[in-house]
């Protein structure tokens, strides 16, 4: 009887050892089903992070400066003068990106759309986008006839929806010309082959 008991006992201590251990004999931790549900949380902040869930307050954050949505309009942040512009203007402004600045870099490309906003705000200039680009001499490619040929291209395109997402210049620079800047208004900077100007200082 008393035989019996010890090989008892030490079955059991040699199950519950096993319990602990791997395959391989080393020691395992953390496999307790209370582990497993203490994990749970960690997973779930995980799946949140990656998926971009955003918590309650982000997401009002986010609705209070988000502008409403209006049928074949485009948003524009970023400036007092300009709360939306139409699906066509555009159309129009990644028209004229192209054809003034396709062969340069994105960012010059961006600048050009830049200036078409800064102008549109301007008091010296008119008050549309269509307005801007079809005023006499203020664009050769629209004279030319550059503007009305040029195809939709999706990096111009992307080029004039971050020009209304989000301002790069101060409303003052309305001039650019390729090769020198200008011999009127200020010069602001360079970007590839295209010389940026304010129109501050000029007296007007």
């Amino acid at each position: 009887m008393i035989l019996l008991l010890i090989v008892v006992a030490t079955t059991v201590l040699m199950l519950t050892a096993a319990a602990g251990r791997s395959d391989d004999g080393e020691c395992v931790k953390g496999r307790s089903e209370v582990g497993k549900f203490e994990q749970i949380p960690s997973y779930t902040q995980t799946v949140h992070t990656l998926t971009g869930a955003a918590e309650p307050e982000q997401e009002k954050e986010f609705e209070e400066w988000v502008k409403p949505h209006i049928e074949g309009m485009v948003p524009v942040y970023g400036r007092e003068g300009i709360d939306y512009i139409s699906l066509d203007d555009f159309e129009l402004m990644g028209k004229t990106v192209f054809a003034e600045a396709k062969t340069e870099e994105f960012e010059g490309q961006v600048a050009v759309a830049e200036v078409i906003l800064n102008r549109v705000e301007s008091e010296n200039f008119p008050d549309t986008v269509e307005e801007v680009i079809k005023q006499d001499g203020a664009f050769s490619s629209w004279g030319n006839g550059s503007v009305e040929a040029a195809p939709i291209d999706d990096e111009c395109l992307e080029a004039v929806q971050d020009a209304v997402n989000e301002r790069i210049f101060p409303d003052s620079v309305v001039y650019f010309r390729e090769g020198r800047f200008h011999s009127f208004g200020t010069p602001y900077t360079v970007i590839g082959h295209h010389y940026f100007s304010s129109e501050e200082g000029e007296g007007r």
